[in-house]
């Protein structure tokens, strides 16, 4: 499977996917052309609060393609859960 077909079942696997309400994802795979950016990357945008946001930008290394789609996805969802848990740590710690 070539980088653009492992990109396109990546992004579908992760638009298709039940994450946190209060997480945004931002795919970044693709140009306008839909040619394979230089450096792909996922934004990932918590909401912990109302007036608050947390990013982390998680980059598409090229040891992620020796993965299948599937593991691919489960290492990025477990960066976002990560994520999450580090910034709720933190947010909420004093409460």
């Amino acid at each position: 499977m070539d980088k653009k077909e492992f990109l396109t079942q990546l992004a579908q696997r992760l638009e298709s996917s039940s994450v946190s309400a209060d997480i945004d994802l931002d795919i970044n795979f693709f140009d306008e052309s839909k040619n394979v950016l230089q450096k792909p990357q996922i934004v990932v945008k918590y909401f912990p609060t109302e007036n608050s946001v947390r990013q982390k930008v998680i980059d598409i290394s090229d040891n992620l393609y020796e993965k299948s789609v599937e593991d691919a996805y489960n290492f990025i969802i477990f960066q976002i859960e990560q994520f999450e848990e580090e910034i709720d740590s933190v947010e909420f710690s004093g409460e």
